[in-house]
This record gives structure tokens, C-alpha cells and sequence, in this order.
């Protein structure tokens, strides 16, 4: 998370420097802090919450430049209701534990991608100049995302996928 504030910090985007500086010192301020387990909200449950999530988000992006303030401010407040929703639940559960052998099978592919991707970034000329030699995911996911149906499929995915797994970390902490 620091290491992704600082390539935003570099690359002068102030909203993405907010949220992973404001994500990391949350992260480190609540790894001292031990809160107690809480029920998620009744709505998060509902099996018409995160298609209606997903649903309005998904008209936000789509009746709005990609770079718009107003989509800018949607995801930024589903980040922060996600962010609350998760402190809320509390610690609960233990999560459970991959086997070391099944966890690399994640975490290589990860870490080799990560390398890449700011290999990619520290080649480029300068920060805000893409390298068509060594692009980024960026470089090559942006102008995709571009037209408005694959960014609001994009979106509607997104959200959906989130809401599982924010649906997963809340109930954990309703348990014993």
C-alpha cells in the first residue's frame, strides 16, 4: 500500500494518494487495536443489496465521463462504506488458513506481476508517459475502458465481486 502511494504520489494523483496513504495508516493504525465483533448490517444479506449496488453504480459510470468527478466521488464512497462496513465487524473468526504449498501458487504469479508492473513504470520516460515498449495494465487496460459498456460491465462486475467478499469479512466477525 505505501509502495502504491508512493507511485501515486510520482505520478500526481491526488485522489489515488489519498486513498492508499489514508488505506495504509488506517491498516497499521488498526493492526494495534483489538475491536470487538459486531452483526452485519440486515441489508448487506439481501440477495437484492449488491444487484442494486452494482446496478446503480453501473448508471453512475455510464452517464458519466470515465474520468468525471462524479464517478471519482461514487467510487470513493464505496470504498468508504466497504471500509466501514468491515472495521465494524471486528475481528471475529480466525480466517482460514491456506496450505503453504496452495499459497504460493497465488503469491508467485502475484509478486512476479507486481515486479513487472513497476519495472514497467520505473521504464517509462516519465511518470505520466507511457512506455509502448513496456506498457503497464493501465496502459493497455485504459483504453478499454474507454467505451461505456465494457466500463459499466466492468463496474457491475466489480461491485458484485466486492460485495461477496465484503459479505465474507462482515459475517466473519459475527461469529464466536
Amino acid at each position: 500500500m505505501l509502495g502504491a502511494t508512493v507511485v501515486h504520489l510520482v505520478r500526481a494523483n491526488v485522489v489515488d494518494v489519498a486513498v492508499f496513504l489514508g488505506t495504509s495508516v488506517l491498516m497499521l493504525v488498526l493492526l494495534r487495536h483489538d475491536r470487538p465483533s459486531r452483526r452485519p448490517p440486515w441489508w448487506l444479506s439481501r440477495p437484492w443489496s449488491g444487484p442494486a449496488a452494482a446496478g446503480l453504480l453501473g448508471l453512475v459510470v455510464a452517464v458519466q465521463p470515465r474520468t468525471s468527478a462524479a464517478v471519482q466521488l461514487a467510487l470513493a464512497v464505496v470504498g468508504a462504506l466497504v471500509l466501514v462496513l468491515v472495521l465494524r465487524a471486528g475481528a471475529g473468526g480466525p480466517v482460514p488458513r491456506t496450505s503453504t504449498r496452495r499459497a504460493w501458487v497465488w503469491a508467485l504469479p502475484l509478486l512476479a506481476g507486481c515486479l513487472l508492473e513497476l519495472a514497467d513504470f520505473l521504464s517509462q520516460p516519465d511518470a505520466r508517459t507511457d512506455n509502448a515498449d513496456h506498457p503497464t495494465i493501465s496502459a493497455l487496460v485504459d483504453p478499454t475502458l474507454d467505451g461505456r459498456p465494457v466500463r459499466v460491465a466492468v463496474t457491475v462486475v466489480w461491485v458484485l465481486v466486492g460485495w461477496a467478499l465484503v459479505r465474507v469479512l462482515t459475517e466473519r466477525g459475527s461469529r464466536p
